[in-house]
């Protein structure tokens, strides 16, 4: 029985991903017409194909009590859910605004934040490592790059999460309603904010794309939400699952502290091994074949990044952490082909920072022996609900 939205698959969904691949890697959840694409060469393939495959399709499937799913669909499509030519046009005004410099820019900015949260931890002996820096500070970071104000953290936060869990798969109705509410009011800041933005930031060059035509004014504010919900969970998320592999291997963090120009790699491993977005969704516009298997026109497929990270087809000893891979980065942690996530390189650097600092800070670093941590129940995103860490100086 294929079931990704069962308690103990979503915790830990790789005995699901492991039998799929082996044995139906595009698979048709029974009674709806959703597929799971589960390998590596499938994923790719889908992904670099958007005549044929369409991200017009914001995802995912409720479970409730009837036998049909309900499809989100973004209304305006841009970026993650665009497909070109809009999307071309989206993409090139993005690429023009996260440029290497502006990025690096942040580092001095990031590196204080993370410094003056774990130098509290660390005099304390202990932290709730995702309430305290792993949610926070993307948060912080989206904010400056899109100039929103800093003491709007809190609500940004409750909105981004609000965004996630209407695409989880598994939220309650209530949850449901109350995410809906949540997003109209997010909307109207964002339209706010656009209006009045604030100049050198993001968000004003999003304003002049609306006046000049290229944008409008929708698909702006829609480019603002888009930014804020997916820079802060795949950061949040990454920086989550990379501390609790640390938490877990003594030995892991005295090689790391021992070979520092290693965490760069590590940063890539973790993304691999527990990627931020588990999937994202594609709709056929035709009929066609997928590793195989006919997919009629319409299909919604879920192309699973964190199943193929963990193909054997395409990686030796997929579950195993190693410093040692060769090419880290050739991983779909960030998606692939023409959707490949815009700010990547600004994940890496507020994880790579957070992993350097804590481990230049602490001499040791340990789960709360007395509490397992838990992911957010989603089919969507894979992240820790709490990580209770003990710090050694």
């Amino acid at each position: 029985m294929i079931d990704p939205f069962a308690p103990d698959a979503l915790e830990d969904p790789y005995p699901l991903y492991d039998l799929l691949q082996r044995e139906q890697p595009v698979t048709q959840l029974p009674g709806t017409d959703i597929w799971l694409v589960s390998r590596h060469a499938d994923v790719v393939e889908a992904a670099s194909k958007p005549e044929v495959f369409s991200s017009n399709i914001s995802a995912v499937v409720y479970r409730g009590d009837g036998p049909n799913p309900v499809v989100l669909q973004a209304d305006p499509d841009v970026l993650a859910t665009a497909d070109p030519p809009a999307h071309s046009t989206q993409r090139k005004l993005m690429n023009r605004v996260f440029v290497p410099s502006r990025i690096s820019a942040l580092e001095p900015m990031i590196r204080e934040v993370v410094v003056s949260t774990l130098e509290s931890a660390v005099a304390a002996g202990e932290m709730e490592w995702m309430d305290d820096l792993s949610n926070p500070l993307p948060v912080q970071v989206i904010s400056t790059v899109l100039g929103l104000p800093s003491a709007d953290g809190d609500r940004l936060k409750q909105w981004a999460d609000a965004g996630v869990d209407l695409l989880s798969g598994v939220a309650p109705p209530e949850r449901l309603g109350e995410c809906w509410q949540l997003m109209v009011g997010f909307l109207q800041y964002l339209r706010d904010r656009l209006a009045s933005p604030a100049p050198g930031s993001v968000t004003a060059e999003i304003a002049e794309a609306v006046a000049r035509g290229d944008l409008s004014e929708r698909e702006g504010v829609s480019l603002m939400l888009q930014l804020v919900i997916a820079g802060s969970e795949s950061t949040a998320s990454l920086m989550g699952s990379a501390v609790h592999m640390l938490a877990s291997d003594p030995r892991l963090q005295d090689e790391l502290r021992a070979h520092p120009e290693r965490i760069g790699v590590f940063v890539e491993e973790a993304l691999r091994l527990e990627s931020p977005f588990r999937g994202h969704f594609r709709v056929t516009r035709e009929d066609t074949v997928l590793g195989g298997v006919a997919l009629p026109k319409g299909a919604r497929l879920m192309l699973m990044w964190g199943a193929g990270n963990r193909d054997p087809q395409t990686y030796s000893c997929p579950a195993d952490l190693d410093l040692a891979r060769e090419k880290p980065k050739q991983h779909l942690a960030f998606g692939s082909g023409i959707h490949f996530c815009l700010g990547a390189p600004l994940a890496r650097l507020e994880a790579k920072i957070a992993i350097e600092e804590l481990l230049a800070r602490a001499a040791r670093v340990e789960l709360v022996a007395d509490e397992k941590p838990r992911h957010h129940p989603s089919l969507f995103v894979r992240r820790f609900e709490r990580l209770r860490l003990q710090l050694a100086r």
